[in-house]
């Protein structure tokens, strides 16, 4: 990787450890002589420069913003948690103080994660989208009442799901809503989606891990006592109301999310600090 000298720095507004620990990796890379061109998740209007790499400074979420915004530049990103969990960062507030030097230079590793390339359809017209998910899209009723929903794999029917809803994921998103609804952990780099359904009303109905080389399609058949909310949600961060007849088709991004971590960076550390994974 060539040496950074311009970074696109994200932060959240909205949470002070974030916003303090922003203005201070802001001020250590302008020290360095890098350009910091600043993005506020907070705000509507999002638009920068190219640069050499991005830094997220908060929880997932931040990270989860960036990635929407950066993959069709081809800008690596590196997550720094200042939030909470922070499973999607390269490391701590505290460790990149130390690894700036090293950052600057280039030295930091990029793995990459597969997206989902999310739209939906209405007859024969693209309604919505595509747009990319770094985590998951997940359909799902806004109302106490289960639907059902009918999914195809490629050119094959898949099956029918009557529950609370459907959570598709990529295997990064398999540590965060899947795996609250009893999805398996995926290694991010797997070429693989995960489908996981919500609260669903049969004990046959068990998450399935599919490969991304063939398109999934899930149709909204709409509930038993009349038309209901349906949304369908991109990591979280955008929102569609979905109808009856609607398409969400699901598919692997043509780009992948490019992020940075130190050498040395681990999957199953990850795993054993913030999930206290395998621990009695």
């Amino acid at each position: 990787m060539k040496r950074i000298k311009s970074v696109v720095l994200f932060y959240n507004s909205k949470r002070r450890k974030a916003l303090v620990c922003a203005a201070g990796i802001e001020r250590r890379l302008r020290a360095a002589g890098a350009k910091v061109f600043k993005i506020c998740v907070n705000d509507a209007y999002c638009d920068f420069r190219a640069a050499d790499a991005a830094v997220a400074v908060g929880g997932d979420g931040t990270v989860l913003y960036a990635a929407r915004h950066v993959i069709s530049r081809g800008i690596p990103v590196l997550g720094i948690n200042a939030g909470g969990l922070g499973f999607l960062s390269g490391m701590e507030q505290k460790e990149f103080v130390k690894s700036l030097d090293s950052f600057l230079r280039g030295d930091f590793k990029k793995f990459r994660r597969s997206l989902l390339s999310v739209s939906v359809t209405r007859g024969n017209k693209t309604m919505f989208g595509p747009l990319p998910a770094l985590n998951d899209c997940v359909i799902r009723s806004q109302e106490s009442r289960a639907f059902t929903l009918r999914a195809s794999f490629g050119s094959q029917f898949l099956s029918e799901y009557f529950g609370d809803g459907l959570i598709v994921s990529t295997p990064s998103g398999s540590t965060a809503y899947s795996l609250a609804a009893s999805g398996p952990i995926v290694m991010p780099d797997l070429e693989v989606f995960l489908l996981s359904p919500i609260c669903p009303h049969t004990l046959t109905h068990r998450p399935i891990v599919l490969s991304a080389a063939e398109q999934l399609n899930v149709a909204v058949q709409g509930g038993h006592s009349g038309p209901q909310l349906v949304t369908l949600s991109i990591d979280g961060q955008e929102n569609f109301r979905l109808e009856p007849g609607d398409t969400v088709v699901i598919g692997r991004h043509a780009k992948s999310f490019q992020m940075l971590a130190p050498q040395g960076f681990s999957y199953f550390d990850i795993l054993r600090r913030k999930l206290s994974w395998g621990e009695r």
